[in-house]
């Protein structure tokens, strides 16, 4: 019986050991890829200049301006 509790203590030991050992692992993983640059798609840099492009159209736009004609009279066909 004392080597099953032996065995028991030992594999629960050796389980901590690989949890603390996996969240050491994960933690250095999520550090090294914050400190990489995003990387950024094709696509989305496409997108993100199309909008921009836009935006700066928009920027430039100016309002069409009509004459209007000042008498109250409807207009005739």
């Amino acid at each position: 019986m004392t080597l099953f509790w032996a065995l028991l203590i030992a594999g629960a030991v050796a389980v901590a050991v690989g949890w603390i050992g996996y969240g050491i692992w994960e933690w250095r993983e999520r550090k090294l890829e914050k400190e990489q640059p995003k990387q950024r798609s094709e696509k989305y840099q496409q997108a993100t200049s199309a909008v921009s492009d836009y935006a700066k159209k928009l920027a430039e736009f100016k309002k069409p301006t009509y004459k209007r004609d000042d008498s109250s009279a409807p207009p005739t066909t």
